[in-house]
């Protein structure tokens, strides 16, 4: 069966390939249950038996039929036809030499007929066909398909594709059809064989046996996918695919999703016994994930993910964040919200499926995380008063270290009071805070106090302003604003080493960062400060939609002392060492970022980070996409990142990267796809894969061919892609259209 598939476009081809012609016009009103004849010449017997010819018309219902002559039995309600006829009802229009109908039964049978579906861009020729009245159309000798027969002048052409069968049965209410005996042809060239097919009149669901796909890769020889559809209920189903992959052997894979009141889940598995490449292991993978609402404002999410083993992902993956995966996460979260208080609980484990990663740099299983913030005060123009609380225990049992670790208890607690003002054109918001910290270590590691503590004022002013002014630009009536934002904040420096870190880290320096309480995430490090941060950002919308077609931002952070808290984390020997490096100078990080759409057709963007005290580009990115419609997209981009300074790092790396992707159509119905992602320094290409798409009105090939890095240590996979789309029966090889989505920013498939 070739299912599911989405269902042909009504207007996917051309109108004179697919209408069907007009209904016999009906003069006066007519019950459901009343006979209109018409014809050029009637004669009736005694018998009831009424011979028409000459234009003979009935109609009854939803039931019209049109012949040269036909002859109407009145007692039995039904007509024998014969010469160019033509029937109309809900379902079906046939045009044939010879038939009969049914009006009581609503059947009609129609001999070496054409048909056209009523609903969507079906249509064919069968020696016989008959309609009944519960939606079942039964034929012999059928061929069916979605393209034209007809050109847009109404010439006849042969179709691209067409199914040929020696049954097929069409269920209209149902939305579905079936045949035996089935061979698919493309441009008369047979392409598939099959005994049996089922395949979709619209895009509902229906369960059956999805169209084998094929593809190649370097790693695993050629890849077969053979996935069963099963649409077990209207809120349940599963894909269970027999895969084979000639290198390694054969690999069972499933996927069954379910939907629940307020809630919905998946599973996903996939096993290969004695794989062939990996010294006859058996290797396998399972990912849980579930989502449930409860009581109105509660949540529940759970997540298991495992994995056989550490190769597993650079052996199946398809693409570099994938194959590059680190850590398998496994985490059940409740949490509840209030009307001024919300809560939340959480116990989390991770696999480490990267053996390379040292011990070290291997997180924390938290069991469990519970976390209460209230705001019985808040709202704008009034006192806001709050906490936010939390209490975790960290364990980590899968290291071994030269030196023993930390492990224990940790309770974090910060209430805050704040008045926020604000008006239309600005605001201005005074915070004040006290942030308490106590640990309860059952293994003190390195550190020789088993309950260390710290205490923090946090003081912070936020304030800011809105202007605007109308513009033009290129003859366009344009809103611009002006938004300077000053940001201040004071905690006092606290040598803090004697804390362990357990699931503390660095922002990363953006916009966001600037205005932040923290620069570190987590509670085991608080950042001092005695900073201010002045900033401007300025928009350009268009006042009709209020669309944001430009914005300029630049903001920076003054230090009127020093930053001296470091992170502290372990390296290779076992040591503490510090994780970056004390800022001494007064001017921190400049962050800039542009965005601009106002000229048609393109989307540009940069974003800049300098680095005063270094004199170094932190971050720079460039961006430019050209959208000039058709489906025509190219996207252009430069990206370059220094990590931080520091004798031991944690997840930074210098990367400097291009990267190119496009879609250009060629003519109507061709066009070509591709990126090329590289590294510059490292001379090495990340990403590149080109193809071309072929796309008709009732049926499409996507071709594409692709080399990949799977690892840091510089191994390729290269693959072939193919996807052929029978537009309204199924889709032939592996999905490609999210691929290319992903990719190619901008893309659209066609089919």
């Amino acid at each position: 069966a070739l299912s599911p598939a989405r269902a042909a476009d009504d207007n996917a081809c051309p109108a004179a390939g697919t209408r069907i012609p007009p209904r016999p016009e009906v003069d006066e009103a007519i019950g459901p249950e009343d006979v209109y004849i018409t014809a050029d010449k009637v004669e009736a017997s005694k018998h009831g038996i009424s011979r028409l010819t000459g234009r003979a018309e009935i109609t009854r219902g939803r039931q019209q039929v049109r012949a040269d002559s036909l002859e109407y039995s009145k007692d039995a309600d039904t007509a024998e036809l014969s010469g160019n006829i033509e029937y109309w009802d809900d379902d079906v229009y046939l045009h044939s030499g010879g038939g009969s109908v049914d009006f009581e039964h609503r059947t009609a049978t129609a001999h070496d007929t054409e048909y056209r579906l009523v609903h969507g861009n079906g249509h064919g020729s069968a020696r016989e066909l008959s309609h009944t009245q519960d939606g079942l159309s039964h034929g012999e000798d059928v061929r069916y398909t979605t393209c034209p027969d007809k050109d847009a002048e109404g010439a006849p052409v042969a179709p691209d594709w067409q199914l040929s069968a020696s049954e097929m049965e069409l269920d209209h209410d149902r939305k579905q059809g079936s045949a035996k005996n089935v061979v698919i042809r493309l441009k008369d060239v047979p392409i598939l064989y099959s005994p049996f097919i089922s395949f979709p009149l619209s895009s509902e669901r229906k369960s059956g046996f999805l169209v084998p796909s094929i593809g190649s890769s370097s790693k695993n020889g050629v890849d077969i996918r053979l996935p069963y559809y099963w649409n077990i209920a209207p809120d349940m189903d599963a894909t269970i695919t027999p895969r084979i992959l000639t290198d390694n052997g054969v690999m069972p894979t499933g996927e069954f999703r379910y939907l629940l009141d307020r809630g919905h889940g998946q599973i996903d598995a996939t096993y290969l016994p004695g794989d062939d490449n990996y010294n006859n292991r058996d290797r396998n993978f399972v990912s849980f994930n579930h989502e449930q609402g409860f009581a109105d404002t509660g949540r529940l999410f759970v997540t298991y993910n495992r994995v056989s083993d550490s190769r597993y992902f650079e052996d199946f993956g398809t693409q570099l964040s994938q194959t590059s995966v680190r850590f398998l996460e496994r985490r059940a979260d409740v949490g509840y919200l209030g009307d001024w208080w919300s809560v939340r609980g959480l116990v989390q484990d991770y696999q480490t499926v990267d053996q390379s990663l040292p011990d070290a740099s291997r997180p924390y299983t938290r069991l469990p995380v519970v976390s209460l913030q209230a705001m019985p005060l808040s709202g704008p123009n009034r006192l806001n008063a709050g906490i936010e609380s939390e209490f975790s225990y960290f364990v980590r049992d899968d290291v071994a270290l030269p030196q023993p670790e930390a492990e224990g208890t940790r309770l974090d607690l910060y209430p805050s009071v704040s008045y926020p003002l604000r008006t239309t054109s600005g605001f201005f918001t005074p915070k004040l805070g006290l942030r308490f910290t106590q640990y309860d270590l059952d293994r003190k590691g390195q550190f020789t106090d088993a309950t260390p503590d710290r205490l923090l004022p946090i003081a912070s002013v936020d304030a800011g302003m809105f202007f605007e002014r109308d513009m033009q630009f290129m003859d366009h009536g344009l809103l611009q604003t002006l938004e300077p934002r000053a940001y201040y904040l004071y905690i006092p420096d606290r040598n803090q080493d004697d804390l362990p870190v357990f699931d503390s880290g660095i922002f990363n320096l953006s916009w966001d960062s600037l205005f932040r309480e923290d620069r570190f995430t987590g509670p085991d490090r608080i950042g001092d400060a005695n900073q201010i941060t002045l900033a401007v950002a300025s928009r350009v919308l268009d006042p009709g939609t209020g669309r944001e077609l430009g914005l300029f931002r630049i903001g920076q952070a003054y230090l009127f002392s020093n930053q001296n808290v470091l992170m502290r984390g372990f390296d290779a020997l076992g040591r503490l060492v510090d994780v970056g490096a004390t800022r001494t100078d007064a001017l921190g990080p400049l962050v800039t970022e542009f965005r601009f759409s106002a000229i048609p057709d393109w989307n540009l963007g940069v974003e800049y980070q300098w680095d005063p005290e270094r004199d170094v580009t932190e971050k720079l990115a460039l961006s430019a996409q050209f959208l000039p419609g058709d489906g025509r997209v190219l996207n252009l981009a430069y990206r370059t990142r220094r990590s931080l300074p520091g004798e031991f790092q944690l997840g930074t790396t210098d990367i400097e990267q291009s990267d190119l992707s496009f879609r250009w159509p060629m003519n109507p119905r061709w066009s070509v796809v591709g990126r090329w992602n590289y590294a510059i320094p490292e001379d090495k290409t990340l990403e590149l894969f080109a193809g071309v798409e072929y796309d008709s009105c009732c049926w499409g090939i996507r071709a594409v061919g692709r080399r990949f890095l799977t690892n840091i240590n510089g191994g390729y996979q290269t693959g072939f892609f193919l996807q052929v789309e029978l537009k309204g029966l199924a889709g032939i090889g592996k999905k490609t259209a999210d691929f290319l989505s992903q990719r190619i920013p901008g893309y659209e498939s066609e089919f």
